[in-house]
Parts: structure tokens; C-alpha cells; sequence
């Protein structure tokens, strides 16, 4: 087995461990995402001799240093994300030339920086007052979903009544951390394919789709709740999310991506005509 391929099947391990232990939407997502890059990268990652270079000494000094996130509290929480952005980033510059690794481990840095910053009293406010515009956006869509199939559920503002249950629609379910994870998984695939014009515009407007689509989950869980009870409510609660965003952004980067060749494929047939010719 290459080293680039162990490396990709570690850092799929890692994140599947850390998330089946934390239940945290962002370590899934940001994991994914550094594994896509690496995925992407890996014929361009250069593996060198393991010796006592200045980039082996970082590496393995942030491998050392990463467990302090998990053992003590930075705010309310540990860090998880942050230690396995640290692991990710050490692993790599242990293995690899630190030039070869710079796609991958700026995911990582991204994800650090996010989890290290939302501890802050300022960025903590910004965020809430985002995610309660979501919170607002989201309610009223599963309002319009609830009076469409004309579903015996109470709403009234984020909260949903079901028989004799209440369900809140909170900041945790406001959807704004699949909208940013999209952004940021859009951007990185704008990047590697040197995306210009319509095709980016395309692939940046789908963030757009991930409200409705949060909304639909949500009306979706509603439903089962009332028709199964709130225990399968909270079962599907957990993992139907994170399969409903997968489907939506390969499902709609596949879509961009062969409109982009359909409309491009034209333009070669006056060049096969001249050569012909």
C-alpha cells in the first residue's frame, strides 16, 4: 500500500472515530472534506525519509500537543475538532513534504481556526445572531411545509407541538453549519478545478439550496415523530441530516459539472471540423 493511500485511509478512520465518540456534525464534515482533498492530492504527495527535520519535529510536536484539546476545557467544552486538525497536520508533516501537503492541511488550519475562534465572546454572539436568522428562515419554511400537506402539527414561531410533545427548532438545527462547510467544500473544489465564471457562480449559489433543504429535514423528522412517536423521531434525528446534505452537494456538483461539459462540448466540433478539413 502507498503511503498517500494509508494516510487517507487513517484520516477516514480518525474522523469516523471521533465522530461516532463526539456526535459533532463539523468533525464529520471537516473530515470528509481534508479526506477529499488528500483523495484529490495524493499523486501529488511527495513522502520523504523519516528523520529529524525541522518538519518532522513540528509534526510530531503537534501530534503530542493534540490531546490537550480533548483532556481540558477551552469555554463550556473541549476541542475536538481541534485536536484533529493537530493530528491531521502532524500526521502529514511526519509523512509527507511540507509543500506537497498545503491543500490538505489549509482544511485542517480552517477547521482549527473556526473551533479555536467560536470560544470568543464576539464570535460566539456573531454566530448566534446568524444562526438565529437561519432559526427564523427554517421555521417558516416548515410552517409552509406543515400547511402544504396539511400534517396535524401545531407550530407556532421554532416551536412545533406534536400530539402531546414539544419540539424546538434551535441553533443546533439552524442548518448554518452545513451552510458554511458547503461554502467552504465549494470553494476548495472551485480551487482544484480552476472553476471561472459560471460554473463558479453555480457551484457557490448552492449554498443557497441548503436552507430549504434543512427545512425539509426538519418537516421530514416532524412527520415521523408524529406518526411513529418522538423515540424514532430522535433516532432519524441524528445521522438523516448528514445523508440528506451528502446526497444534496455531490447530487448538485454532479449537475453543474455536466451542464458545464454539455455546454462546452459544442465548442469543439468547429475544431474537429477544421482538422478535418
Amino acid at each position: 500500500m502507498r503511503r498517500s493511500e494509508g494516510f487517507l485511509i487513517f484520516s477516514l478512520a480518525l474522523t469516523g472515530a471521533l465522530f461516532v465518540i463526539y456526535r459533532s456534525p463539523p468533525i464529520l464534515y471537516f473530515g470528509l472534506l481534508y479526506a477529499m482533498v488528500v483523495a484529490f492530492s495524493r499523486e501529488r504527495l511527495e513522502k520523504k525519509p523519516i528523520n529529524l527535520s525541522a518538519s518532522t519535529i513540528t509534526g510530531v510536536l503537534l501530534i503530542v500537543a493534540s490531546p490537550v484539546f480533548l483532556l481540558v476545557r477551552f469555554g463550556e467544552y473541549p476541542s475536538p475538532a481541534t485536536f484533529q486538525a493537530f493530528v491531521l497536520v502532524g500526521t502529514s508533516l511526519v509523512l509527507f513534504r511540507p509543500r506537497s501537503t498545503v491543500g490538505p492541511n489549509l482544511i485542517a488550519a480552517a477547521e482549527a481556526l473556526l473551533a479555536m475562534s467560536s470560544r470568543s465572546d464576539f464570535v460566539d454572539a456573531l454566530v448566534a445572531r446568524t444562526s438565529d436568522i437561519f432559526v427564523d428562515a427554517t421555521s417558516h419554511l416548515v410552517r409552509g411545509l406543515i400547511y402544504l400537506f396539511d400534517v396535524p402539527i401545531t407550530m407556532n414561531g421554532n416551536v412545533a407541538v406534536i400530539r402531546n410533545s414539544v419540539v424546538i427548532i434551535g441553533s443546533g438545527c439552524s442548518g448554518l453549519d452545513a451552510f458554511v462547510l458547503y461554502l467552504l467544500a465549494s470553494l476548495l473544489l472551485i480551487y482544484l478545478r480552476k472553476s471561472r465564471g459560471r460554473e463558479a457562480a453555480l457551484l457557490l449559489l448552492g449554498a443557497l439550496g441548503i436552507i430549504p433543504l434543512n427545512a425539509v429535514r426538519i418537516f421530514t423528522l416532524l412527520v415521523i415523530g408524529y406518526h411513529s412517536g418522538i423515540s424514532f423521531l430522535e433516532l432519524f434525528h441524528s445521522h438523516l441530516g448528514d445523508l440528506m446534505f451528502i446526497v444534496y452537494v455531490f447530487a448538485y456538483w454532479w449537475w453543474v459539472l455536466k451542464k458545464k461539459g454539455k455546454t462546452s462540448a459544442p465548442a469543439e466540433e468547429p475544431q474537429e471540423a477544421e482538422e478535418n478539413n
